[in-house]
């Protein structure tokens, strides 16, 4: 119960009735992936077990999170967490890395050097939940588009903004992460928690690697990940 409830709470702006059962979320679930899963709910099977069959491969496409890939550089080590970050110029077009839809809007910049929140680290930024039900978090943006909106559906190469250097960042850059979708405002699991920069590579060469299958296994490792994160000040 607990891993369908937390994971279904935070996109209630989507579908406001998933969070009555672990059998309505389910149900929403299914729905709102349009077909890109399906779960048969068995008396004999877990919540969790039923959840992580919405992460099995599906046909979405992958792409790189910005325009001009040819240009694009990033490297395999990040801080002291998973993520990448994407460099190519200030103002470069940032793009949708699959086909999804928009999960979260960040406009504003209001990271404070004086606080440090790590809430608000990432700037202006955007969180895409994948058909694959992933989840794609793009932070630092320069400007974001103007009718990009919660609940949108986006698909991959669709503009979503530039990059820029908004948040915690002393450059121009993307911050790129990959996690499943989390309930509840938290910044721990949305910030990374598997590392892109092998499907970027992946993408960049024209190979459609899905990271829903790592990603189902990181929730199977860590089932209380969200409600730890949105725990954490």
């Amino acid at each position: 119960m607990h891993i369908v409830t937390t994971w279904m709470t935070g996109l209630a702006a989507l579908f406001a009735t998933a969070s009555a059962t672990a059998a309505d979320a389910v149900e929403a679930i299914v729905a709102y992936i349009d077909g890109a899963a399906t779960v048969t709910e068995q008396a004999d099977r877990g919540d969790q077990e039923q959840v992580t069959d919405l992460l099995l491969p599906t046909t979405t496409p992958y792409g790189l999170p910005v325009a001009d890939a040819a240009r694009a550089g990033w490297g395999p080590t990040h801080s002291t967490y998973p993520a990448t970050d994407v460099f190519l110029g200030c103002g470069a077009a940032l793009v949708s890395p699959v086909n999804g839809t928009v999960s979260e809007v960040r406009r504003v910049d209001s990271w404070d050097p004086a606080v440090d929140d790590p809430a608000t680290r990432g700037g202006k930024s955007v969180a895409i939940l994948g058909f694959d039900g992933v989840r794609y978090y793009l932070a630092h943006f320069d400007t974001i588009e103007p009718n990009l909106a919660l609940g949108q559906q986006v698909e991959v190469g669709q503009t979503l903004g530039t990059m820029g250097e908004t948040g915690r960042t002393s450059a121009c850059h993307l911050h790129f992460s990959i996690s499943p979708p989390c309930p509840d405002e938290e910044w721990s699991v949305r910030r990374g928690v598997i590392w892109p920069y092998p499907y970027l590579d992946a993408w960049k060469a024209g190979e459609q690697l899905s990271p829903a299958a790592e990603v189902e296994q990181w929730v199977l490792d860590n089932p209380t990940a969200c409600a730890d994160a949105a725990a954490t000040p």
